[in-house]
């Protein structure tokens, strides 16, 4: 545990308020769309859990301790079933084929290795499992990705790893998913600025 983890921890809920009204379509979106056994990497504090259906057994997998307490709070007043786990990413803690959904919002550009992220996440999906993913990506622009490249080293440092110039959509459609549903677009905050963004799902090959 880290003094960065726990000032993470302590900011987090203030600094998805000032973007939450400008994505929780997309959290209805993935979260909202999930069934069954549900994995839900990089929790955060549980922003995704109002989103949830009712019916789904949520497991979440969170490297920072520091959350845990809130995840746990906030999974009790909203009567959610959750159980939460720490660990990365990079290595899933649960056998094959275990989980019918696995979720990511906004954790893909924190990951050390998305590669490896992605792997696992289609390793723990069950045949013809969704894998629902949001994520800020690397912009198709040449002035955007030079902006991106330069802003990214101040970026990561003050956010504590997440990086702004990372193609995500690539990496998932390569990673042999039977199907992937994607959708860019773009979201500006009253600024010059647009940051580019990437909602989707992917169906996992089933069994022959």
């Amino acid at each position: 545990m880290t003094i960065s983890q726990k000032l993470f921890a302590d900011c987090y809920d203030l600094l998805n308020q000032l973007v939450e009204w400008r994505i929780f379509s997309y959290r209805q979106n993935t979260a909202g769309q999930a069934a069954g056994l549900v994995l839900e990497i990089g929790f955060g504090t549980g922003s995704n859990l109002k989103y949830y259906p009712d019916s789904v057994e949520i497991t979440a997998l969170e490297p920072n301790p520091y959350m845990f307490k809130k995840i746990l709070d906030r999974a009790s007043k909203s009567n959610k079933d959750v159980t939460v786990i720490q660990g990365y990413g990079e290595n899933i803690p649960f056998k094959d084929e275990a989980f019918d959904t696995v979720v990511v919002t906004l954790v893909l550009c924190m990951v050390s290795d998305v590669e490896k992220v992605v792997s696992e996440i289609t390793r723990v999906l069950k045949p013809g499992g969704k894998f629902y993913f949001y994520e800020h990506v690397s912009s198709k622009s040449y002035v955007g990705m030079r902006f991106q490249s330069f802003l990214n080293p101040l970026w990561s440092f003050i956010t504590t790893g997440c990086n702004l110039t990372r193609d995500i959509e690539r990496i998932i459609k390569g990673a042999g998913f039977d199907e992937v549903k994607s959708r860019k677009f773009t979201i500006r905050f009253g600024t010059p600025i647009s940051l580019p963004n990437v909602v989707g799902v992917a169906t996992k090959i089933k069994n022959m």
